[in-house]
């Protein structure tokens, strides 16, 4: 029987710092209920070491944090291969590019998320756009020929809903870099299902299934969701754990009973994301739960991200 959180097909990120820079308008930094601190550097060479005898491969080193505030991230890539990076880009000047270049990274996403001036404080609350623009472009010069994929964020929202990835290839002459690619993600609000000037209300898992994450939080804990900023469902700690001793706890069988019977008192951070129970809530829930399945055969996400957000 396959486990509830199969680690072959899990999403698997290391939070090397809860610590951000940057107050973004749909991430709910500011508002930990947990301290802002960075992983201890022991605890980032144990997860390495656990990972690496279990054949687990990191997608991200980032959850809620920005990772380039992370005093070792180079030696830390280095002990995650494969693993990518996603960063607001502040602080992506020449050296810190050139330092990420001279590492094993493969893959880097700059979330810049609008081409318009005026939007982006809105977004990335703090953040100044034309030093990010200009940071964007060095690092393309600099990575040109370099073995990495670097994804420029264009975020689907209601403020940005008429832009188009046109504008972004050519504000960034993206045709002078095969290394580069501008990408499509939704604004999802993580710290509210209620409309607000990003997005629509919103009901129900945005994961399309409540497993399929393996977090490791700066301060060790694990959690299943990619939402879980305050760690409210933790699964296990890896300070004192080992992978497989988490996976072989009954605490993902216990989430999932809980999740199936709609304990919210159980599942606090699942709770918010199903809050706005409206009749009209419940279907284009189940639509998106049946996107998530599709998408495995057809790209259809791309296409919905544009309707919902219009």
């Amino acid at each position: 029987m396959r486990p509830v959180l199969d680690l072959r097909s899990a999403k698997v990120a290391v939070e090397l710092t809860s610590r951000c820079n940057l107050r973004c308008a749909m991430c709910p930094m500011g508002n930990l209920g947990r301290p802002e601190a960075d992983m201890p550097w022991w605890l980032v060479e144990k997860v390495a070491s656990d990972f690496e005898s279990n054949g687990v491969r990191v997608r991200w080193l980032h959850e809620m944090g920005e990772p380039l505030l992370f005093p070792r991230l180079a030696e830390a890539i280095d002990l995650f291969p494969g693993a990518g990076v996603s960063t607001n880009v502040m602080l992506l000047d020449e050296e810190r590019g050139r330092e990420l270049l001279g590492t094993s990274l493969q893959r880097i996403r700059l979330c810049i998320d609008t081409v318009n001036p005026k939007i982006y404080p809105l977004v990335r609350r703090g953040g100044r756009f034309d030093p990010v623009v200009a940071n964007i472009r060095t690092f393309l010069e600099l990575s040109k020929g370099h073995d990495i994929r670097v994804e420029i964020q264009k975020m689907v929202s209601l403020k940005t809903a008429d832009e188009k990835v046109k504008d972004f290839e050519e504000l960034f002459s993206i045709d002078r870099y095969p290394q580069a690619q501008v990408i499509e993600k939704t604004c999802e609000g993580l710290d509210t299902t209620d409309a607000t000037d990003l997005h629509e209300e919103f009901y129900g898992c945005f994961q399309g299934y409540p497993f399929r994450w393996f977090i490791v939080l700066s301060d060790g804990r694990v959690t299943h969701c990619c939402y879980d900023s305050d760690g409210d469902q933790p699964i296990g700690d890896m300070k004192t754990q080992t992978v497989r001793e988490i996976l072989a706890a009954n605490t993902v069988d216990r989430y999932m009973a809980a999740f199936k019977a709609k304990d919210w008192e159980t599942l606090p951070r699942c709770g918010e994301c199903f809050k706005n129970s409206s009749g009209k809530a419940v279907i284009v829930d189940q639509l998106i739960q049946l996107g998530h399945k599709i998408d495995h055969v057809l790209p259809v996400k791309q296409v919905a991200r544009k309707i919902i957000n219009r």
